[in-house]
């Protein structure tokens, strides 16, 4: 009996002992864990992104983005109701000004052509037929003309004859008297004959006019014509390039219906669309960068439209500088606008969803990187990829500044806002 209870001592006491360890070790523990941040507080370093504050002077840009636009454009319309009979050319192309982008048809014009000339013609004709018909009234004035001068000069001589002989009782004073009268009617005969012929000719000349009147009537209906059916063949008009063409091979266009639209490639300015909170700081003759993708060129800002689009406006931008090989009109363009300077600035590349004007949360690395707490900041002026600081210290949030070199967390954190230090693991 006394081994027994000498054995159930001795498992008692291994019991106590295991107790002992399991409460060392959970104490061991708990003490460890208030020691360390909860896993909530831990991000992976491989999952941020940081950058380091930086002072210094900061340029203000505004960005934006648009098109090349040509300032020198021609519409093409439909001369008439017509059908789309060729395409020739296709948006993009290089074209001169007797470059042809397609050809349309219209039956009725061309009919018209063919028969205003038939007219021209006819007038034409009309007109010689006229010419040939006053030189026969003509010729035939004169030849009466002449016939009365004959008439005139025998008359005269019979009269100076009978002169002498009336003197002489030969020829008696009745006789003679008929001699005078009969000259005095002829010479008053070709008197008026002289006036009629010149008013013929007087006439003759303005029949004429009024038939070349006619003639010139009809020559500029035979050029309305051609003009209407040379302009069934679509030429672009000037140097450039094919914007746009809007029809399809076989389609109906109506009278002024737009064919195609073309631009000049050697004279373009640029419109870009920029911000509207970013429209007090953009003023005329502010420089401009353009990102055409195929190169870089200057601008000055030009004018500023104050109509607002959904939340954009228009800043035209004059070219300064010589154009890449691939500007065209309508080329999808990057730009920045220069708008100022700020002295002595504390800037950093943009955080995830940092905007000018706005208060936010960053997180700054300690000195070994192996920690970070949170700085209330309030974003000033935004500069292409940087964008201004300033330290919010009235914040509830841990009131330390933010300073020149100091690392910031540019990654989005906000699952840790209410986070006081968050740890950074391998």
């Amino acid at each position: 009996m006394d081994i027994k209870r000498s054995q159930d001592k001795s498992s008692t006491n291994h019991k106590k002992r295991i107790i002992i360890m399991i409460i060392v070790a959970i104490t061991a523990l708990s003490l460890w864990s208030l020691n360390q941040p909860s896993a909530l507080d831990k991000v992976a370093k491989s999952q941020i992104w940081t950058a380091i504050v930086q002072q210094g002077e900061l340029s203000l840009e505004v960005e934006g983005y648009g098109k090349l636009k040509s300032k020198e454009q021609r519409l093409l319309t439909a001369p008439a109701n017509a059908t789309v009979e060729e395409i020739l050319l296709k948006p993009g192309s290089l074209v001169t000004k007797n470059s042809v982008i397609a050809r349309l048809a219209n039956p009725v014009i061309s009919q018209q052509v063919k028969e205003a000339k038939r007219q021209l013609t006819n007038t034409k004709t009309a007109y010689l037929q006229l010419e040939l018909n006053q030189q026969r009234e003509l010729l035939a004035h004169q030849a009466q003309q002449e016939q009365l001068m004959s008439e005139l000069e025998l008359a005269e001589l019979k009269m100076l004859a009978e002169e002498k002989l009336v003197n002489k009782g030969i020829v008696s004073d009745l006789s003679f008297k008929r001699s005078q009268l009969n000259y005095r009617q002829l010479s008053r005969r070709i008197s008026i004959e002289e006036k009629r012929l010149a008013q013929l000719n007087n006439l003759h000349e303005k029949e004429l006019v009024i038939a070349q009147n006619k003639i010139a009537q009809q020559q500029e209906q035979v050029d309305v014509f051609n003009e209407q059916f040379s302009r069934l063949t679509v030429t672009a008009g000037i140097n450039g390039v094919v914007q746009s063409l809007p029809v399809e091979l076989g389609q109906s266009v109506a009278l002024g219906e737009q064919v195609a639209l073309v631009g000049s490639v050697d004279s373009l300015y640029a419109l870009l669309n920029v911000s509207q909170a970013d429209m007090d700081l953009i003023a005329i003759e502010q420089t401009v960068n353009i990102d055409t993708r195929g190169g870089t060129i200057s601008g000055l800002v030009k004018r500023i439209n104050p109509l607002v689009q959904q939340g954009m406006i228009t800043i035209e931008v004059s070219i300064t500088s010589e154009l890449p090989k691939d500007a065209r009109p309508d080329l999808n363009i990057d730009g920045i606008i220069s708008t100022g300077k700020i002295a002595n600035a504390l800037f950093v590349k943009k955080p995830v969803n940092a905007s000018s004007g706005m208060k936010g949360q960053l997180f700054k690395l300690d000195s070994d990187e192996s920690t970070a707490q949170p700085i209330a900041v309030t974003y000033g002026h935004e500069s292409g990829e940087f964008i201004q600081l300033f330290t919010n210290t009235t914040s509830d949030v841990n009131s330390n500044s933010v300073q020149a070199n100091d690392i910031i967390i540019l990654s989005d954190m906000s699952r840790w806002k209410t986070s006081e230090q968050i740890s950074i693991v391998q």
